[in-house]
Order: C-alpha cells, then structure tokens, then sequence
C-alpha cells in the first residue's frame, strides 16, 4: 500500500519542489514547468488531495528543512545527502524512465515520508545511445509520472493492462517523424499520451494516501 507523508505535509495537502539548477538551467526546464501544472490540473479534477508547489530551497541536508521533493537529472550516478546521511541512485542517462527516491521516517509502527528525491534521465532516447532525444511530450509523461511515486505511490501500484495510465510500469514509445509529435502509448485498446490522464486506481489510491 503506499507509504504517506509526515503529518504536517499531509494537513497541508501539498508538496513543496525545487527544481535543480540542472532543470532550470537545461531542456527539461519547461517540461518540468508543465509536468507541476499537469499534475495539479489532474489533481483538481479528480480532488486527489495534494498539488505541487516550487519551492525556492532544496531539502535541507541535514534536517526537515527545505522542499519536499528534488526534482534533478541524472547521467549514471547521483549522490544526495538527507539527513546528514549519504545516498546515491544510479539510472541511464539515455534511459526512458525516471527514478524516484524516498526517504522515510519510523516512529513505533508508523512509517511515513520525509523526503523524496525524483530523478529523470538527462537526455532521454528514442533507441540506442546515438539515436536522437525523446520530444517533450513524452518528457512529459516520465516527469508526471514520477510526481505520483512522490505522492507516496511505489512500483508495485503500477496499473494493470486494463487499467493503464500515467502510472502504467511498461509504456510504449511512438516516435513520429518530428519530436514534438513523439507520444507514449498504454494499454489495450492503445490511448496516446499526452493529454496526460488517470485511471480509476490511481486515483483512489491518491485521494486514500492523502
């Protein structure tokens, strides 16, 4: 089931991130600008309980500080520290997934959240390493999805064929001619995306975690 978030965010019902300068100063800048937008728009929809919000520092190394949520590249290895505790997370550069890692808290019997770093592969490709980079929209579609794992939401929530969506574990790519086109298909019958969308699980599993 997934994991929730510390008591103070979750009355909150919302989720601070801060973008890397990594993001903000390379070709995921704007695709993390609509990813956040994305999401909350699909949160109003559904009153899945929790938006996103940028926040203006990163988590704090050493204690509660800071944002929530990293939003960060990665090219091989990543090194992060939280709560003056050393952690790295390896993806491809090249990969068609991202990565989200959460850092959790125990107190008794009860687990919960404190931090979750997302990590989304610096130059994402349609086929091998020198092919050419996946266009935004599907940029789009492995940054959104990574915000819900942020939610609290882990792999083995993925949805089933039946119920595919955003949070489908085995999406797959339609590379058109130009990347702008370029789109990730789910499910059976086979739905494009974006527009970015929800099936019935995702959402309650959401709205039951927040």
């Amino acid at each position: 089931m997934p994991t929730p978030w510390s008591a103070p965010i979750k009355a909150a019902k919302q989720l601070s991130i801060f973008p890397t300068s990594k993001v903000t100063g390379g070709p995921w800048k704007s695709v993390f600008t609509k990813a956040l937008a994305e999401f909350n728009a699909l949160s109003a929809k559904h009153s899945l309980g929790v938006t996103f919000a940028i926040a203006s520092s990163a988590p704090d190394p050493s204690g509660v500080g800071g944002a929530d949520v990293q939003f960060d590249t990665i090219n091989g290895t990543a090194n992060f520290t939280c709560f003056n505790q050393a952690f790295s997370d390896k993806l491809s550069g090249n990969a068609m997934e991202g990565h989200t890692k959460v850092i959790s808290q125990v107190f008794g019997s009860a687990k919960s959240i404190a931090k979750a770093f997302i990590f989304v592969p610096a130059t994402p490709r349609v086929g091998a390493a020198s092919s050419r980079v996946v266009g935004d929209p599907v940029k789009l579609v492995i940054a959104a999805h990574e915000m819900i794992h942020a939610c609290g939401l882990d792999n083995s929530e993925h949805t089933a064929l039946k119920d595919a969506d955003l949070f489908f574990d085995v999406p797959s790519l339609r590379d058109k001619v130009h990347p702008a086109d370029d789109r990730i298909a789910v499910g059976n019958p086979i739905v494009e995306m974006p527009p970015l969308f929800l099936s019935a699980p995702t959402i309650k599993l959401i709205q039951t975690n927040w």
